[in-house]
This record gives structure tokens, C-alpha cells and sequence, in this order.
């Protein structure tokens, strides 16, 4: 792919999503796609064309403007030659194909929720109630769900809510240079205290108390996308050290052999097997302006 100035930090997101084979399969399977005033159709279309042409097996190199363009008009900041955050535009870029391809349809109020409802059920009927407004292959390719456990330290009693997820933000360990992927998952479901300020309201107190809060992996996406922070400071993300403009190098190694990694400890109790993923593409995005 040309790099058109300083777009290295797309190039490298297109080159990963590109590999992902259901969705380039699912693409190249598609008709032409009209342009249309839609933009998010008009991004959908450039993307099937560029991967068309990707995997054609007649070009040596493509020249992605026409995309970068469609882009762009939705996204403004994207419009100039500057450098921009990679995972961003990956998020930014999923959500356009998600919205050129979602048929939802009208979901009717969500029914009451307890915290005495059964874990699974509660969860299943979030993502139900979820999947009827988000329903596109970009859902049901990268979406996952996320619990979320509050338990009150005064009367025990817990509350568990389930949301979707579209990417993994893990912390980074900054007491090392060098540390483990599951290092990092570790302190993404490390139990938080949350007090002081930071106390929600239990609701059997009815009143506010020191809690703890934990994440687990409800539900798991058929492909996983794992963002790496630089830092975490109470509920702040900061992507420099306390040295102003100073970023931070840590090196986090990742297994890389075919279904290596298993992500079966960081899940919740309902997911009872090993879950395995295989690594099949990063970008390290490094550079003045730029980040992983």
C-alpha cells in the first residue's frame, strides 16, 4: 500500500484487517457496491474495492486515497497529512463498515433488570436486546461482552452488569521493560478497590460504600482485538509518562504459535473450556506522533 503522507498508521490497520479472512472472504464475495451519498457506504465501497484489488494477484502495490478520501469526509481530523493514533482509526473505521452494514431492527424497551437474576440469563438477554439494534458481520466478528462486578464491602451483596466490547484496552505493567501479554490481562481483571470519592451506591444499603470492582470475559469475539495502554492512572488513560511528551517503550511479548494463547483464566465462571486464539497480525505504530 502507498503510504499518501503519513498514512502509515492506516496502511497498517488496512494490512491487519485485510488478513482477517471472514470479512475479506465476506467482501470479495459482495457485488460492487454503489457509491451512493450514504458515508458510510461510500467508506464500505472503497474498502471492497481496495480489498479486491489486494487480493487480486494482478497489482503490486495499491494506492489507498480513494478510501482515505471516503474516510476523511466523515472524519474530519483525518482530512490532513498529520499522524494519527492507529487503534483509533481502527475503531473509527470498524464502526463505519458496522454502520454501512448493520440491519437492525426496532428493539423494544429493555425489561427490568435485578441483581438477583441469574448471571447467564441477565447476560443473554443484554446481548439479545444488543444484537437487535447492532446486527452486521462486523458485529458478529469483533464484538464481544464484558462483566462487570460490583460487590459491596459492608453487606457483600454484588451487582453485575454486561456490556459489549469492541477491543480489549489492556494496562501495561510500568514497573518492568519488559513483560508478558498476560501480564497484562492480569491487571485488567485485577479487583479494584473503589472508594473516597470513587464509592458507588449499593443497592441493598441504599446508600453509598466502599466496593470492589472486577472484569471478566462473558462473552469472547470470534476474532480479538487487543489494544496495549501505555498507562493507567485511576480512571484517566495516559498515553505519556509523568516526563512530559515522554513515551513510554515497554516491550510486552506475545505468543505467537497457532492457538497458543488462552484466555479461559480472565473469563467468568460461566465459561468453563479453554478459549484459544492465534496470532495473525499486529501493528506497532512508532514514531514521532505516533503510537502502539
Amino acid at each position: 500500500m502507498w503510504n499518501i503522507g503519513n498514512t502509515c498508521f492506516m496502511n497498517s490497520m488496512i494490512q491487519c484487517l485485510s488478513h482477517t479472512r471472514e470479512l475479506t472472504s465476506y467482501l470479495r464475495s459482495q457485488p460492487s457496491t454503489e457509491l451512493g451519498t450514504n458515508k458510510d457506504h461510500r467508506i464500505l465501497a472503497e474498502y471492497t474495492k481496495l480489498i479486491k484489488n489486494m487480493w487480486s494477484g494482478s497489482q503490486r502495490s495499491i494506492n489507498p486515497s480513494d478510501l482515505k478520501h471516503a474516510f476523511s469526509s466523515k472524519h474530519r481530523m483525518y482530512s490532513g497529512s498529520a499522524q494519527q493514533d492507529a487503534q483509533e482509526f481502527l475503531r473509527f473505521f470498524l464502526d463505519s463498515l458496522h454502520g454501512a452494514l448493520n440491519v437492525a431492527v426496532k428493539r423494544d424497551p429493555l425489561g427490568e433488570i435485578d441483581d438477583a437474576m441469574n448471571s447467564r440469563v441477565k447476560a443473554d438477554m443484554l446481548w439479545e436486546w444488543y444484537s437487535k439494534a447492532e446486527n452486521s458481520v462486523i458485529k458478529d466478528l469483533f464484538v464481544g461482552q464484558l462483566r462487570s462486578t460490583l460487590k459491596c464491602t459492608h453487606c457483600d451483596t454484588e451487582s453485575t452488569m454486561f456490556d459489549p466490547f469492541w477491543d480489549l484496552s489492556l494496562p501495561l505493567p510500568t514497573s518492568n521493560s519488559r513483560c508478558k501479554l498476560e501480564n497484562c490481562l492480569e491487571m485488567f481483571i485485577k479487583e479494584e478497590i473503589l472508594d473516597g470519592i470513587d464509592q458507588p451506591t449499593c443497592s441493598n444499603c441504599e446508600t453509598r460504600r466502599k466496593c470492589t470492582k472486577s472484569l471478566t470475559i462473558e462473552r469472547f469475539p470470534r476474532y480479538l482485538v487487543i489494544r496495549i495502554l501505555f498507562h493507567k492512572f485511576k480512571h484517566y488513560l495516559k498515553r505519556f509518562s509523568e516526563t512530559r511528551f515522554s513515551k513510554l517503550t515497554n516491550t510486552v511479548e506475545f505468543p505467537t504459535k497457532k492457538r497458543e494463547l488462552n484466555l479461559q483464566p480472565y473469563a467468568s465462571e460461566n465459561i468453563a473450556g479453554p478459549v484459544y486464539y492465534s496470532l495473525y497480525g499486529i501493528s506497532n505504530h512508532i514514531g514521532k506522533g505516533g503510537f502502539k
